[in-house]
């Protein structure tokens, strides 16, 4: 038996220790610890006055030779970094040609008259806790970028740093206290082929690279670089968000025996579908966030991308792309979807989303003020509509619909079309061929689109349920905020309810085949099999995690949840009509369903 790790672990239980934390990424990975950023000793050192310009410009060439450092990164991860990774990589350029921070270091070392290396950790370590007392999982994540950006800046400092092509991790499990973009670029470069991580910066730019590439990781673990040693056997698991520490032998061969029962998670396949108990067809979708993403789309037989993020385009310095480069990057997305159906959300920016290092947003809610769709309409009519015209344009023959976030009511969805007529009317005055076929389509996460989805369904051809967002605006609790995370609970019966509330009202309208359900929710093997049995048939999910979801489908039944004698809580149970012959017994009588109409 594994042993959770506990205040009273014993150095004699070293073996078979199991730690449990958050999944960033799902797969199973077996190697040999490399611990990555251990505790960065700085020490202070005095300087004389002679000696405080020849260590500012030190500090300067310093500075240079990480840029440069950095630009490799770029060129060696792949030679053609996606968008995503562009984005987060500009960040990290941006910072480092921040004069006004470097000035302050350079200030302190005049001023204190002490080493570059001290002085930049001091100044960093201020700016991380400025951004920690936020209390913000934007700007915590942000912290990462900073502390990244020192470690990288004292590593050339103290020429403690290694080249890129002398690494040799090959097999190796990179085993961290934080998630820096510059660890998961090299557990990509080395060929790691697991990550896990102390931090619980869940979306820090780190976290979101790993789960681009694939790579197994688990965050979040407790007290890992206190027991993990180098060159430990480590077992990640990020199916289960759990990892192993010196797994026995017993443990390594139920190990072995899975994954020979498994194949592998990215393979080249023809369209997949995902059968349940009964027979009945799932309809898997892909969430992207670039067009090189696509590749893993078609690899796992998914059906079509049910969610494009366009807000990865947007680059640090949170300049929009033109409608020309926009609409370049769209039809090479639908291209490369080989006619599969391709939708893009509109740029879903403001609030806990917004670009670049030291962006804010108005208000103490952040995420309950302009962001979404809110933004458009109130701030940015032009920038929605330059972005509908070069969907418009690239959706040519296509299968193409346009998402809506962070729609609150009708009203929201009925500007929103005034917008969209518009930019179809200017393409048509200035004889632009366009599609006129593309579909419109809204986010239902927020609590009053959830109760109101009949009135929002009404104005679109198709509804996403961003779960994501919703369970943290229900819940009133921060998805991000480790202090109140235990709120975070889909399994919820408050929760469910209102996941069962829109599924009914939408088969009320004969309108549930128009309804996809997306976000980290959607992967959540508890509630995956409830959503199922409620009657949801489309799910859009990252393409790690569809291995994961065919074989949970495999065991669900859809509409399972109609029935009274149906495993489950009692309150997710449709109760049957009150008469004596719709009730039947363990002997095979026929269940009757409950009309729809009178269904809660």
């Amino acid at each position: 038996m594994k042993s959770e790790i506990s205040l009273q672990f014993q150095e004699s239980q070293d073996h078979d220790v199991l730690l449990r934390g958050k999944s960033i990424c799902v797969g199973v990975s077996l190697g040999h610890v490399h611990i990555v950023d251990p505790d960065l000793s700085v020490i202070s050192t005095n300087l004389t006055q002679n000696q405080v310009d020849s260590e500012m410009s030190r500090y300067t060439k310093a500075v240079i030779a990480t840029r440069k450092r950095l630009r490799e990164h770029v060129e060696i991860v792949h030679g053609n970094p996606t968008q995503e990774m562009r984005a987060i990589l500009e960040i990290h350029e941006a910072m480092l040609r921040d004069e006004t921070f470097h000035d302050r270091v350079r200030k302190r070392i005049a001023t204190h008259k002490k080493n570059a290396e001290w002085c930049l950790w001091q100044e960093a370590s201020s700016l991380i806790s400025r951004f920690t007392a936020m209390r913000d999982p934007y700007f915590e994540a942000r912290g990462e970028d900073v502390r990244d950006m020192a470690h990288n800046l004292i590593n050339i400092l103290s020429e403690s740093h290694i080249k890129m092509d002398q690494w040799n991790e090959d097999g190796k499990i990179f085993v961290s206290r934080h998630l820096h973009t510059s660890d998961a670029i090299l557990a990509q470069r080395t060929g790691s082929i697991g990550f896990a991580s102390e931090s619980h910066a869940l979306v820090s730019h780190g976290a979101i690279l790993l789960k681009g590439l694939g790579i197994p990781t688990v965050a979040g673990i407790e007290t890992l670089t206190k027991y993990a040693r180098e060159g430990d056997l480590l077992l990640v698991d990020g199916t289960n968000a759990s990892v192993v520490l010196r797994p026995s032998e017993d443990t390594l061969e139920k190990h072995r025996s899975s994954q020979e029962k498994s194949p592998p998670l990215i393979q080249k396949a023809q369209p997949k579908d995902c059968i349940t108990a009964d027979g009945s067809k799932i309809l898997l979708r892909a969430n992207l966030e670039n067009p090189e993403q696509v590749v893993s789309m078609h690899a796992q037989g998914l059906d079509g991308i049910g969610l494009f993020r366009t807000e990865f385009l947007v680059p640090s310095d949170g300049s929009i792309p033109s409608e020309e480069e926009q609409y370049k990057i769209y039809r090479s997305i639908i291209q490369k979807a080989d006619g599969k159906l391709v939708v893009i959300r509109t740029f879903d920016l403001g609030g806990d989303k917004s670009t670049g290092l030291m962006a804010t947003a108005n208000g103490r809610n952040p995420a309950l003020g302009i962001r979404g769709i809110r933004r458009h309409l109130i701030d940015r009519p032009d920038e929605l509509k330059a972005q509908l015209r070069a969907i418009f344009k690239a959706a040519i023959g296509s299968n193409v619909g346009v998402l809506i976030p962070m729609v609150t009511n009708a009203q929201d969805l009925i500007a929103t079309r005034n917008l969209w007529q518009t930019a179809a009317q200017e393409l048509m005055q200035k004889r632009t061929p366009f599609s006129k076929q593309v579909k419109l389509g809204s986010m239902i996460e927020t609590p009053s689109a959830a109760v109101g989805v009949e009135e929002i369904v009404a104005q679109v051809d198709f509804i996403s349920i961003g779960t994501n967002d919703l369970l943290q605006y229900f819940m009133a609790a921060d998805r991000d905020n480790e202090h109140v995370i235990h709120y975070q609970d889909a399994s919820s019966p408050p929760f469910l309810w209102l996941m069962r509330h829109i599924i009914d009202r939408l088969k009320k309208l004969n309108r549930a085949q128009d309804v996809t359900v997306c976000g980290e929710v959607a992967s959540d093997v508890r509630v995956f099999p409830h959503l199922v049995g409620m009657g949801y048939t489309v799910f859009s999910v990252s393409p790690v995690d569809a291995k994961a979801f065919r074989a949970i489908c495999s065991r669900c039944i859809p509409n399972a949840s109609q029935h009274p004698e149906t495993e489950g809580p009692m309150w997710l149970r449709s109760p049957p009509e009150q008469n004596s012959s719709s009730v039947s017994s363990r002997e095979g009588k026929k269940l009757h369903n409950v009309p729809e109409d009178d269904r809660s």
